[in-house]
């Protein structure tokens, strides 16, 4: 049975990955938002932008395949065609991705109502 910290660690390593997954496919200013007892629902959230309902369907779909794949995990919920709303919300338990046009990120302001931010650092692999 995993620790408490090795718990935190993972989490951390799924949320830095949805952060770079959402990079790859060009979303603006994707931010990490350490929870750190805010919520007891989830350890991070990821936040990231799509500049249209199609990018945003692809961005939430390439997340959850990626996820998949490196995690074997799937989401407890979202992604199920929600681009239409403007909103994606990926749930992975400790690690909630949630994916917005730009309109309805401005109107919700997760970073503001949840607090400490976290920009990604550049990539260290030579990839923009």
């Amino acid at each position: 049975m995993a620790t408490e910290q090795e718990r935190l660690d993972k989490a951390k390593e799924l949320a830095d990955f949805c952060i770079r997954c959402a990079e790859d496919k060009i979303a603006e200013d994707p931010v990490l938002l350490p929870m750190n007892g805010k919520s007891s629902i989830a350890d991070y959230f990821v936040v990231a932008t799509a500049n249209s309902d199609p990018h945003l369907q692809a961005l939430a779909n390439f997340i959850e395949r990626q996820v998949r794949e490196v995690f074997h995990l799937r989401p407890l919920s979202g992604g199920d065609d929600a681009a239409s709303g403007g909103w994606v919300l990926l749930d992975f338990g400790d690690v909630i991705v949630h994916l917005m046009r730009p309109e309805i990120r401005e109107k919700y302001q997760l970073e503001n109502l949840w607090g400490e931010i976290r920009r990604p650092c550049p990539r260290q692999d030579g990839m923009a």
